[in-house]
């Protein structure tokens, strides 16, 4: 019996609860009685209740951990006020700006911080904890379409309770794009940061500024072979998803870059123009060359149609015309113009309107020249 109430008293030191002591004073005192009633306890039943003792241990303990881990899992906040956490975003690069698809492709790092006095742990150094096991405030980007997480989900939590959620991801994020200047446009890129499932009342989303300088901001040099940046900001601002409803705690960061048009003028206006020009080519032939001069005014037409389809890829699709489709549309109408003209001098020429054919024809060598001039003034002015 002594070394039962060594082992129970042992187990009750390390349980530190009320109920495995009672229970243990209980059993020693079952067993004296049992004793001097000439009905000893056998080894088989000391173990038993042992064991029992040893299960209420556990699950008290067990208890006690599910306790201790619910408290770390409630928001840390005072007399009912906001938890304020703060966030710095950096974007590393922005690799491609998708106007067909209406995205983008960006590297992005992101950190949050904020203080959880339950955490608070005797140190040194930081220790690591898993996001499901701690309070965190579900950061998500809104407009992330799929992304890929460089870092594993977890904190670092200082001596002094302050929590530090690091994360760097690289995908594709969508982005509403106003194209009707396309291709002279400026448009603004935005990462928009949110606490899912929040109120902004009892979460404040707030800029992080460390006394190392480091803040929220973009890289000098983007790899992006067709837009210039010209200004960015990051600011507090809720994530709406639809009008009329309570935002959640937000935090975005903008970035406007404005399109390099060299690109597109050497590939669809350049050699559109050539087709234009070439569609012009009857004006200056001899007008009894009638067969020749509708040859040359079907291919030129022709020519367009083809070209058409193969740059339609380049060209966004939106449900409104871009000054690239204004263009696009007046130049097809010019080569339709003079394919038209070729034909209506082909039948005046078969009525003996040969010398009204020629002035028309020397009127159009100014004409068409001036229409293609007003048409990329109308277009890109």
């Amino acid at each position: 019996m002594a070394r039962i109430a060594s082992r129970l008293s042992s187990l009750c030191a390390v349980s530190g609860t009320r109920l495995c002591s009672l229970a243990a004073l209980l059993l020693i005192l079952v067993g004296v009685f049992s004793g001097t009633a000439c009905h000893p306890l056998s080894a088989q039943d000391v173990r038993g209740q042992v064991g029992k003792i040893e299960e209420i241990a556990e699950a008290e303990e067990s208890s006690a951990t599910k306790a201790e881990k619910s408290e770390e899992l409630k928001r840390p906040s005072r007399w009912g006020e906001p938890t304020y956490v703060k966030v710095r975003l950096y974007v590393v690069d922005v690799d491609e700006v998708n106007s067909a698809n209406q995205n983008f492709s960006a590297s992005v790092y992101y950190e949050a911080r904020w203080d959880n006095p339950l955490l608070q742990h005797e140190g040194p150094g930081p220790i690591i904890r898993r996001t499901t096991d701690v309070w965190t405030p579900r950061l998500v980007i809104a407009n992330q379409q799929q992304a890929w997480a460089a870092f594993p989900s977890f904190v670092e939590v200082s001596p002094e309770g302050e929590v530090v959620l690091r994360q760097k991801v690289w995908g594709w994020f969508s982005q509403p794009l106003d194209l009707r200047n396309f291709p002279l446009d400026r448009q603004t890129l935005t990462i928009h940061v949110a606490g899912a499932g929040l109120l902004e009342s009892d979460v404040k989303l707030v800029p992080l500024e460390q006394a190392q300088g480091r803040r929220s901001g973009i890289h000098k040099g983007f790899s992006l072979p067709d837009f210039d940046v010209i200004g960015w900001k990051a600011e507090s601002r809720p994530y709406i998803p639809f009008e009329g409803e309570v935002g959640v705690p937000g935090y975005i960061l903008e970035i406007q870059v404005e399109r390099r048009p060299s690109y597109f003028i050497w590939k669809i206006i350049f050699p559109l123009c050539l087709i234009v020009i070439m569609s012009w080519i009857p004006r200056w032939l001899d007008p009894k060359e009638s067969s020749t001069s509708i040859g040359i005014s079907t291919t030129a037409f022709l020519t367009l149609v083809a070209y058409l389809f193969a740059i339609t890829v380049l060209l966004p699709k939106v449900s409104y015309l871009t000054r690239m489709d204004d263009f696009i549309l007046l130049s097809t109408l010019l080569v339709f113009l003079g394919l038209i003209q070729t034909v209506i001098s082909t039948y005046l020429i078969n009525f003996g309107h040969m010398a009204q054919v020629e002035r028309i024809n020397k009127l159009s060598r100014m004409v068409y020249p001036l229409l293609l001039l007003i048409v990329l003034a109308v277009s890109f002015a």
